[in-house]
């Protein structure tokens, strides 16, 4: 596919969405030729077109460079439907999925088990018949036993030295027959979207390695649950147990986008988890890290739930001649729901985070420590984020400093106020703590913001209609609904009148839309500015381009993108 028919797809879906709604859609790809042929047996034709559908131009940083298309070139014979884990690993290419390179879709279709947890009437291997086949040592018949490791590595009884000897060689021996059985290499080239509104894969480590141009949509992955954690006691001052499996890991890889997917631990939530040694039993790493020179990644219109360490971009402060130049990371429309840290925490990279939701609930402020998090030659460009937390979290807990130096950060709604996030952290920190405002990059002179810009006070309700796996629906060709036209000229982010600051910085788009509330001299918000007002979105530069030419590709009105519930045209 050229790079000319990927921008006259984003131009449609722009104009498409330059009213404001609930998630973001794909650019439909055209038809290189070659790939013609009925849909597997019992899926609807409007599923595979949602398959082909790829990244538009200027939607993030997972559009630059040679853009993302996936799997959308694929052949009949390399589409496949999965009902299995079994099925899904064979479709992938099994051991040498990261190997290939033919594009491939991969439609998931209901409930995927990687294996049975604690429960031997699931079928499926448990962790204790994982650990069954792993003997301490050659001469001693009994198998691996976590149990028995806690009891030997007690602090109390082993000290603060790392674990060693028989049972720590056998736990490792165990953590890798349990890597075979869940863990999944993706290859290049490949689409894989979850069919419906209850598509899922569950105890599974997706892991995206050396590798470029994937898709990820539609998808719920679940409970990436480590049998076999690792006790460390020099991880912090009171030790820590760290896992192996992320839910989705991107790992020296390049053009990814993952979209409308949703993360969580499902049935191992953090509340449920044991305390031992004094920490809580960690079963879970990730659920999306982007990390090890990967670049070029945007991840949209997706939810993150109830989990701690929840993403990371860049995985160790002493790569800079590894990471530096790279790392580049778009994440937009997405939620983050009682989620603890992480949101993201980065490392050297340019990231975009914009028109994101962040819910901390009563039931979730014990978890949470912080969202975005500056590390090491990191440059993060946060604008138009919105955030509901409880009444007694300070609006400069938002960010946590792990060694960088600058944030840029605008248009910050706070439970309904709009506050100034870098001052209230700056008034909070120590002096050699505080943090510069800018950054050393702009995602409008980047190029990689063609897709909605939505104004702050909308993003709340945006991103909970739109966010999330099941949220998508089959291309239709059908008569699209009428809907009414920008209530008021639409201004790219950076230009005269646009109402922001900075070069590039996204504007407000009209007057008074940034006057939802007032806030106190350090940010926080006060009693009378907690009702949200009402604002009009702005749009990148794609979407006016996108207003001369929907004439002649919108011909008879016919519907190109269809998000459940509704139509769009």
């Amino acid at each position: 596919m050229t790079r000319a028919a990927r921008r006259i797809g984003a131009a449609v879906v722009a104009l498409a969405l330059a009213v404001p709604a609930g998630a973001t859609a794909g650019a439909a790809a055209t038809d290189p030729g070659g790939r013609s042929g009925d849909p597997p047996a019992g899926v609807d034709p409007g599923w595979l077109a949602l398959a082909r559908e790829v990244l538009p131009d200027g939607d993030g940083w997972g559009s630059a460079g040679a853009g993302t298309t996936g799997g959308s070139a694929a052949t009949a014979e390399h589409v496949h439907v999965v009902r299995t884990w079994e099925e899904l690993r064979a479709a992938l290419g099994a051991g040498a999925a990261h190997l290939r390179d033919e594009p491939t879709i991969v439609l998931v279709e209901g409930e995927i088990r990687a294996f049975g947890f604690d429960d031997p009437d699931s079928g499926l291997p448990t962790c204790d018949d994982l650990a069954a086949g792993v003997q301490v040592e050659d001469d001693d018949p009994r198998p691996f036993s976590m149990a028995e490791y806690v009891a030997a590595y007690d602090p109390d009884v082993w000290g603060r030295q790392d674990p060693a000897g028989p049972l720590e060689e056998a736990r490792a021996r165990a953590a890798a027959v349990q890597t075979a059985q869940v863990r999944q290499r993706v290859g290049s080239n490949v689409t894989v979207l979850g069919l419906g509104d209850d598509a899922r894969v569950v105890g599974a480590h997706l892991l995206v390695q050396g590798v470029r141009n994937v898709i990820i949509r539609n998808l719920r992955v679940s409970d990436a649950y480590d049998c076999f954690p690792e006790w460390d006691p020099g991880d912090t001052s009171a030790g820590d147990w760290n896992s192996l499996y992320d839910n989705i890991g991107v790992h020296t890889s390049e053009n990814v986008w993952v979209d409308h997917v949703t993360l969580d631990d499902g049935d191992h939530p953090p509340a449920s988890l044991p305390t031992v040694y004094g920490r809580p039993f960690e079963v879970h790493d990730g659920l999306l890290d982007i990390t090890h020179e990967s670049d070029l990644v945007t991840v949209s219109s997706s939810v993150f739930r109830d989990h701690d360490k929840t993403n990371l971009v860049g995985s160790g402060d002493g790569r800079q001649a590894l990471d530096g130049g790279r790392l580049r990371v778009t994440w937009h429309h997405n939620l983050w729901d009682d989620a603890g840290q992480r949101l993201p925490r980065v490392r050297f990279g340019d990231v975009d985070v914009y028109n994101n939701y962040v819910r901390v609930g009563q039931g979730g402020a014990e978890l949470f420590d912080y969202a975005w998090g500056v590390g090491v030659e990191s440059s993060i460009w946060a604008e138009r984020n919105a955030f509901d937390l409880p009444e007694d979290l300070p609006v400069s807990a938002i960010v946590k400093r792990w060694g960088g130096t600058r944030l840029h950060a605008e248009r910050t709604l706070v439970n309904g106020v709009e506050v100034d996030v870098l001052a209230a952290y700056n008034a909070a920190a120590a002096e050699g703590d505080r943090l510069d405002a800018g950054a050393r990059w702009d995602p409008v002179t980047a190029g990689v913001r063609g897709a909605v810009v939505h104004e702050v006070t909308e993003v709340r309700d945006v991103v909970l209609a739109g966010a999330g796996a099941g949220v998508l629906a089959p291309v239709a060709e059908q008569p699209a609904e009428p809907g009414p036209g920008p209530t008021a000229p639409v201004t790219p982010p950076g230009e005269p009148g646009d109402g922001g600051s900075g070069a590039g910085a996204g504007g407000a788009g009209g007057a008074g839309a940034g006057e939802a509330g007032a806030a106190d001299a350090a940010g926080v918000p006060t009693a009378a500015g907690r009702a949200r007002g009402g604002g009009l979105a702005v749009t990148g530069v794609g979407a006016l381009g996108a207003i001369a030419a929907v004439g002649a590709l919108v011909a008879g009105g016919v519907a190109l993108v269809r998000v459940r519930g509704r139509v769009r045209g």
